[in-house]
């Protein structure tokens, strides 16, 4: 019971010094570290780890959910996208499995939602669905739910205009830093089909069709784009080169210029032939997977 007191009143000064403004974050974190040591030390004390709970379990199981939705926003807050998932796995068995004795909490579907778009701005869309799966049908409806459900829609449709429309009506705070995040994945992802269709093109059209305001915006974003596509041709495979169903050899990078005006798609002659090569060589691959699954 002592224990449970200490919780409480520690989980009172956490979320006190979450809501302050401005909030010293990093104070939180540091709040909530011990916070998390002490309610799930109480837990199994209560015996409320276990799938049937415990004697006065509710209790200390609500408390715990209570730190843990704090905990989301904490990390949304930091960006620190890791902690973020690493909090909504420990939630949701709070959301699932040991809700018997719980009322439903308000922050559940806010947070689930945040989920959803954080996958969907990671441009993990198998693992979207599959999160979307575990919610319930009727559920879907629900406003923080329908508009990840509607913007995956939008991707798959290729009208990123729509996307632009959400960021104006976003449902709550914390989904604005997911949408800006989206809006950088439809962007990376425009380009690609532009690097693709075009050995140039007028930079104020390149702008247009990347959603950026002006070339000086769009010269920002090549730079940011050649940077990121260097990072990732650096990365190392671990020595596997073997294409799969989930993992392709990298396909050569392409440079991009704005120069007099237009922005150009440099890749030379050998790079072209590189291209070929790669979707050969993951054409076999493909083939050999789907020989696998038969």
């Amino acid at each position: 019971m002592a224990g449970q007191q200490a919780a409480k009143a520690l989980f009172g000064t956490f979320k006190q010094s979450f809501e302050a403004e401005p909030s010293d974050l990093a104070k939180c974190e540091e709040q909530l570290a011990q916070l998390k040591l002490l309610v799930f030390s109480n837990l199994n004390t209560a015996g409320a780890l276990t799938s049937a709970g415990g004697i006065g379990a509710a209790p200390e199981r609500e408390l715990a959910r209570d730190m843990l939705e704090l905990a989301c926003y904490l990390s949304i807050r930091r960006k620190e996208m890791s902690a973020f998932e690493r909090n909504v796995a420990q939630l949701k068995m709070y959301y699932n499995d040991q809700q018997k004795d719980l009322k439903t909490s308000e922050k559940k579907f806010p947070i689930l939602g945040l989920y959803l778009l954080h996958l969907l701005a990671s441009d993990r869309i198998g693992e979207f669905h599959t999160e979307l799966e575990l919610i319930q049908v009727d559920d879907h409806e629900n406003m923080y739910i329908k508009q990840p459900i509607q913007l995956e829609r939008h991707i798959m449709e290729g009208n990123y205009a729509k996307i632009l429309e959400a960021k104006k009506d976003t449902p709550q705070m914390y989904y604005a830093y997911f949408m800006d995040r989206l809006e950088d994945t439809v962007r990376t992802k425009i380009g690609a089909s532009l690097e693709r269709s075009y050995e140039n093109l007028p930079a104020i059209e390149a702008a247009k069709m990347l959603i950026l305001p002006d070339i000086a915006k769009l010269q920002e974003f090549v730079v940011a784009e050649n940077e990121r596509k260097q990072r990732e041709s650096e990365d190392d495979p671990m020595g596997d080169v073997t294409p799969s169903l989930s993992r392709r050899v990298p396909l050569s990078v392409c440079k991009w210029e704005v120069k007099e005006g237009r922005l150009f798609f440099k890749r030379d002659a050998e790079k072209r032939l590189e291209i070929w090569e790669d979707l050969m060589v993951n054409t076999i691959g493909y083939a050999t997977d789907l020989e696998r699954i038969v």
